[in-house]
């Protein structure tokens, strides 16, 4: 009860904090902007391609553990050998045969689910691809086995959520999902999320938003959002400034790094060497990998 100063750090400190620890080149400005356009850009994407699935009959939610084990085993060897056949990126041996999920197999009463197992039931693709290969996992095996011991200690939040975003759809435009339309539309929502984390997070750091009011406006922005999943994550980001934004904004420094780096090596540009090189500068802010890529 006495804990009565409010929780919002508010934008000028978190500007600051963008600045001088995260080493970003954007403001909270920019965030709300680029954040409103990759929410629109989800949102259409999603219509389309449920429009275009109109005929479809939907994804059938796994009903045991046995098939939900049997659906995530086949998502990561499609994953590894759409890596291997398309040169996405190395491997090394020292990567384990199979990872966990991160959506586990559980039954609640009255069948209650939180959002990304409403997602994962589905189809396990996505949640598989951003936690475990080639995502967090995958890239925290690369980290430990790091000899430089700054990038093996440190752990920067924007670097590690950007590539664990930008790889989603990259996967999606590589042609991963051709054969799973549905799966597209899971793909979408889960972008949708991401996105409409940061007007959610300025909010509460403004105290626009009280932790009531981000948990509304997520529910409301996107499909199979739930009360339980959506307090956890703002939650974080109440008591985490920046983290929320982290996703949508490593996504965008990871987007201009590829392109900047496609046009100064021309032809010679490689997309498995690109992601094999930005994943060997370690977890520190993408502003400082660019300068090491690019110069």
């Amino acid at each position: 009860p006495r804990m009565t100063e409010p929780a919002y750090v508010g934008l000028d400190e978190y500007d600051w904090y963008l600045e001088h620890v995260l080493l970003m080149p954007y403001t909270s400005a920019d965030l709300r902007v680029l954040a409103e356009r990759e929410r629109a850009r989800a949102r259409t994407f999603l219509k389309i391609e449920e429009h275009s699935n109109r005929g479809l009959p939907p994804i059938e939610l796994v009903t045991s553990a046995e098939e939900h084990e049997a659906r995530v085993r086949d998502a990561e060897e499609l994953i590894r050998d759409f890596i291997a056949a398309h040169e996405l990126l190395s491997i090394p041996e020292t990567i384990p045969p199979t990872f966990e999920t991160d959506a586990f197999w559980i039954v609640r009463e009255g069948g209650k689910r939180h959002f990304w197992e409403e997602i994962t039931y589905r189809d396990p693709l996505n949640n598989h691809i951003h936690a475990s290969i080639p995502g967090h996992r995958f890239d925290g095996i690369l980290q430990r086995a790091e000899s430089r011991p700054i990038r093996r200690g440190y752990r920067n939040g924007v670097r590690s959520e950007g590539w664990a975003f930008y790889i989603e759809e990259m996967f999606l435009q590589a042609g991963l999902l051709d054969d799973r339309p549905r799966a597209k539309e899971l793909f979408y929502i889960a972008q949708l999320k991401r996105a409409a984390r940061v007007p959610a997070e300025l909010a509460m750091q403004t105290g626009e938003f009280t932790l009531q009011d981000a948990i509304r406006y997520l529910v409301d922005e996107v499909p199979l959002m739930e009360d339980d999943l959506a307090r956890y994550d703002l939650s974080i980001y109440l008591r985490r400034p920046t983290y929320g934004m982290n996703y949508v904004m490593g996504k965008v420094q990871m987007e201009k790094l590829l392109s900047d780096r496609a046009l100064q090596l021309g032809d010679a540009f490689d997309l498995g060497r690109f992601h094999d090189e930005f994943l060997a500068a370690g977890s520190i802010p993408i502003s400082l990998i660019r300068w090491e890529m690019t110069g």
